[in-house]
């Protein structure tokens, strides 16, 4: 399996590099093509209809997506285009998620797709980076090739993702930081750390000023980035405003997530649901937006038949039953074979 997967990521990134070298002279003929490749590596029925769907999306040839994609090859490095596009394509939706059902239908439950960490200033239960090396490892050799990182004291702990990015070529890494974090300290390590993807929160408590400066920042670092938001009753009207959006797009976002912050709130879930639904596929424009709660659970239930895993800032994770499991003492695939654990 190792070397049939070696490989196949070989042979996988090397159309991906073709493919960035020809959208600049076709686009659309390149991104069908990159379409066409992904539904000839997708293993399931879900997987083929989300193909299915993109096709059709892309039969438009005023389609949105395709200035999208165009301007994410002229304003990210190239290398960090065709490291994102191999690792979560490939190595996360194909690969691992091989790998997960075949370990799903071993131990006959539900696996993590994707870990998601909170990371606050450092305490004594926070998981010190020797550990999170070793989560890291473990997971990956379950299949687990996606990692959310929420962080707060953005400097010191981007540094050790970072290191994480590096140690773990093949996995794809997402940041959340603050507008205000310290970009300088870690400029010139970000542009050498192609597998990872930075959101800047653009919730309301940060000024209107320093989260353009952060997004420039990142612009002129040509790194891969977008944002996200917390929504409440109080700032979804402003945060699903026209002006909002399109002020995103100008600050060169790729991508814009919306976390619901009043979780007891179904009704606005909805209604934020059915926004960013209306604002992609056909009727989209050149920003990809989704809710980070209702979209993983679809990716998780209907593309790689898993879940996710939330580890809290002292190091325990939350699972199904509302129980929490240390992470400082077990790992996920320790877990994954306790008969009395379920992730979903």
């Amino acid at each position: 399996m190792e070397y049939r997967h070696k490989m196949m990521r070989t042979a996988v990134g090397a159309v991906i590099e073709k493919a960035i070298r020809d959208i600049r002279d076709d686009p659309r003929r390149s991104i069908r093509n990159l379409a066409d490749m992904g539904d000839n590596f997708s293993k399931t029925a879900a997987q083929k209809h989300f193909f299915e769907i993109a096709h059709e999306v892309l039969k438009n040839p005023e389609n949105p997506y395709y200035e999208l994609i165009l301007n994410m090859i002229r304003n990210v490095d190239v290398e960090t285009v065709k490291t994102v596009s191999l690792n979560f394509g490939y190595s996360c939706l194909n690969y691992g998620a091989e790998l997960l059902r075949t370990k799903e239908a071993a131990v006959k439950r539900k696996l993590p797709w994707l870990l998601r960490f909170a990371c606050g200033p450092d305490r004594a239960d926070s998981l010190g980076p020797h550990r999170l090396e070793e989560i890291v490892s473990d997971a990956v050799s379950l299949g687990i090739y996606t990692y959310v990182f929420q962080i707060e004291d953005s400097a010191e702990r981007l540094g050790q993702i970072l290191e994480l990015c590096q140690n773990h070529e093949e996995c794809c890494f997402f940041a959340a930081v603050t507008p205000n974090f310290i970009f300088d300290r870690n400029q010139e390590q970000l542009m050498k750390t192609p597998n990872l993807i930075l959101s800047v929160d653009m919730s309301a408590g940060c000024g209107e000023d320093e989260a353009n400066c952060a997004l420039r920042q990142l612009h002129a670092g040509k790194c891969f980035y977008g944002f996200h938001v917390g929504y409440t009753g109080e700032n979804a009207q402003r945060l699903t405003s026209e002006e909002f959006r399109q002020r995103m797009i100008d600050c060169g976002c790729i991508f814009g997530c919306y976390v619901n912050a009043g979780r007891g709130d179904g009704e606005l879930e909805d209604r934020i649901y059915e926004y960013v639904c209306s604002k992609r596929g056909k009727k989209g424009g050149p920003l990809f937006v989704f809710d980070l709660d209702r979209d993983e659970r679809y990716i998780g239930n209907n593309i790689l038949c898993g879940t996710d895993l939330f580890v809290g800032v002292d190091g325990r994770a939350r699972l199904a039953d509302g129980r929490l499991a240390d992470l400082h003492s077990t790992t996920v695939s320790e877990l994954a074979v306790m008969p009395e654990v379920r992730f979903a």
